[in-house]
């Protein structure tokens, strides 16, 4: 998986409408080609950087990653850059013994919010013996599935050890923020918090077309 947040430069904001609409439809074609190489991709306005597009994109290999990422850029012609860049890999998680595809849900339709992060935790974490790192993790996934604010989160952790600078990237489909915030707020009172020592930065975005980027 690949998280993807491009800031548009100022110059871009100097354009006419039309000439941003023509760029635009350059982006939605990159989208609707390389986009028949995804399992999927989804595309949402950043609402807590400095960023305005935020792309999330889940592929069986790395090359149609690769390729949509040179792409969109040329398509978008030197008049926006990348901002944050998360890249993961998703594999089930050794604290829910669950048979979760991703596939099955990524096929459905997006929920209305998305939150990703990078994560890292202490090195002493791993030094725990596993059946106690198991009781303290089912500790957080409780607290989360069961709070009131959980009305339908969907939730994806992906792996990045020894591929990035984090060792994982965790990434949200929800509907309501102000729900989130609430489970969020519950999740800091778990013991799972106390070796915790990267979450930033954070990207949040809303499902939206292009149209915001030229009306």
């Amino acid at each position: 998986m690949q998280v993807l947040s491009i800031r548009f430069l100022p110059q871009w904001w100097s354009l006419s409408k039309g000439e941003r609409a023509k760029i635009l439809g350059l982006v939605k074609e990159v989208e609707e080609q390389e986009g028949k190489n995804f399992i999927s991709i989804r595309r949402y306005a950043s609402i807590n950087r400095s960023s305005s597009l935020v792309y999330w994109l889940s592929s069986e290999t790395t090359t149609p990653l690769v390729k949509f990422r040179s792409s969109l850029l040329s398509a978008l012609r030197g008049y926006a850059d990348e901002d944050v860049l998360l890249f993961s890999v998703f594999r089930p998680s050794p604290y829910t013994r669950g048979n979760f595809n991703p596939k099955d849900v990524l096929n459905s339709p997006p929920l209305k919010y998305f939150v990703a992060y990078p994560m890292k935790k202490d090195v002493e974490w791993y030094l725990i013996p596993f059946q106690e790192r198991e009781e303290i993790m089912r500790e957080h996934i409780k607290v989360a599935r069961e709070h009131p604010g959980n009305k339908g989160i969907r939730s994806y952790t992906t792996y990045s050890f020894g591929i990035a600078d984090y060792e994982f990237v965790v990434i949200y489909e929800i509907p309501s923020l102000p729900e989130w915030i609430q489970v969020v707020e519950a999740l800091r009172e778990v013991r799972a918090r106390k070796w915790i020592t990267k979450e930033e930065p954070l990207v949040t975005g809303e499902l939206m077309g292009l149209e915001f980027l030229y009306s």
